[in-house]
């Protein structure tokens, strides 16, 4: 009989056996079919009385991932696989264990956000509610946000600081801004998978830049800045997703000198690890003039806040402002506010250290399932970069890891200019169950040593 683990979870009993359920499923613990154990048996196993349980039930079947039939019980309900073009955005297939997308689990964490939520609920008679805010946010909001990238050495004005609906939005608004429909961007040869889905959607023309272990390689972008005259390069120099390289400070100053030379502007995106403190300079220390820094903290406080950063150089400041009111007129200050207090009274700091600590605790112990299977990271990276072997394509590779019952995210997702060594990105997510990781591990490392069968043909 399944029974998850609940005596340490944090609110409600009900609540958190509902959640135990809906990570399950979704973590692919409990497949498509799978009966759900009867609610008087599952109710004396956790002690717990039989209603908690029923409660439980009746939420996640309102979420739709359970159905019920009379005399026979509950089920997880089946989930038809899409098939079709492959999405340009890391996605897990229904009924697998995730390796492909996100997920925190910090202690702690929900009772932080509450507390929060509850302070900001008592001071919202000091915000304006009847009118909109500043599309830029109010003052306080970017004096936070200020605050909390200074934790990274680069210490940003508040006046050049605003606040966006997360990382991904504060990237549409730089290249919406700073770039026409059909114009070149530079990125890197495998670049975040949100970026390519941005150039799609805005219809820019992205262009890669050649990387190595350290990030961009600097000859290579100062000869595409040259050959296509482009006014916009985009990077992540820590924590490059997908690889986990970190540029070190050298380079840095290498590209700050070359973007600098070139008048470009360069979107840094530190949006993957905006909880790090223990890293080498963010690039627009080196050329404040010349990058556009945007961080957030959605994968370092929690997904649900959706609450980014942006620094604009003094210059593109009010150019990036009139952009973010066309493009929203205002982002909800009141979440907004519940970030400012979190940082402000130092729960932020708190929640991201003990998710870098998760990270890294998970990071050594698929590291040692993974031993001598090639792979590179950083700890503080929500993601492993898994090359294979030169018999598989990403494609292949990632149709057969779906069907043997694994989600993982094929290099194409990432890949500008094709060509790149077969890879597959599997995720680090700490609030997995260890022996459901160990699983996912060794199908993969199965699969790595069996050799991809070429079509039949016909």
């Amino acid at each position: 009989m399944w029974v998850p683990e609940i005596a340490d979870s944090e609110g409600p009993r009900y609540l958190a056996l509902a959640s135990a359920i809906s990570q399950a499923i979704e973590s692919g613990e409990l497949q498509p079919g799978a009966q759900l154990p009867p609610q008087r048996d599952l109710a004396r196993e956790l002690k717990v009385t039989v209603g908690t349980v029923g409660r439980a039930y009746n939420i996640v079947r309102e979420r739709q991932l359970l159905s019920s039939q009379v005399g026979r019980g509950t089920f997880v309900r089946e989930a038809a696989m899409e098939e079709g073009m492959l999405s340009p955005l890391p996605e897990r297939q229904p009924g697998t264990i995730d390796f492909a997308c996100f997920s925190l689990s910090v202690p702690g964490l929900v009772d932080s956000i509450s507390n929060a939520m509850i302070n900001v609920g008592h001071r919202s008679s000091l915000m304006p509610l009847q009118k909109y805010a500043p599309a830029v946010g109010f003052l306080p909001h970017r004096t936070a946000g200020a605050t909390w990238i200074s934790r990274t050495g680069f210490k940003p004005a508040p006046e050049l600081t605003m606040v966006t609906n997360g990382t991904q939005q504060a990237l549409m608004l730089a290249i919406t801004a700073l770039s026409k429909a059909g114009e070149t961007v530079l990125v890197e040869d495998l670049a975040y998978s949100g970026i390519k889905a941005l150039g799609s959607l805005l219809e820019r023309n992205l262009q890669g830049v050649a990387i190595d272990d350290q990030g961009v390689i600097p000859e290579d972008l100062d000869r595409r800045i040259s050959e296509t005259g482009v006014r916009l390069v985009y990077m992540q120099p820590t924590c490059h997703n997908p690889t986990g390289a970190v540029m070190p400070e050298s380079r840095r100053r290498e590209i700050a000198e070359i973007i600098t030379r070139h008048g470009v502007i360069a979107i840094e995106d530190d949006g993957a690890i905006g909880g790090l403190r223990d890293r080498p300079m963010p690039l627009a220390h080196f050329a404040p003039a010349n990058v556009i820094y945007v961080t957030g903290l959605s994968k370092c406080v929690s997904p649900a806040m959706r609450v980014g950063y942006l620094v604009s150089p003094p210059q593109l400041f009010e150019q990036l402002g009139t952009t973010l009111h066309a493009l929203t007129l205002a982002n909800p200050p009141l979440m907004a506010e519940v970030a400012t207090a979190l940082i402000n009274e130092g729960t932020a700091e708190t929640v991201a250290q003990r998710n870098l600590e998760a990270l890294a605790a998970r990071h050594e112990m698929m590291s040692r399932r993974l031993h001598g299977v090639p792979h590179s990271s950083h700890p503080a990276a929500f993601f492993i970069w898994l090359h294979l072997p030169d018999h598989w394509t990403s494609l292949e590779f990632y149709e057969a890891a779906r069907r043997a019952g694994v989600s993982v995210v094929p290099a194409d997702n990432f890949m500008i200019r094709p060509g790149a060594a077969p890879a597959v990105r599997i995720s680090v997510n700490p609030w997995q169950k260890p022996e459901m990781v160990e699983k996912g591990i060794d199908i993969l490392a199965g699969l790595m040593a069996e050799r991809n069968a070429p079509p039949m043909m016909v």
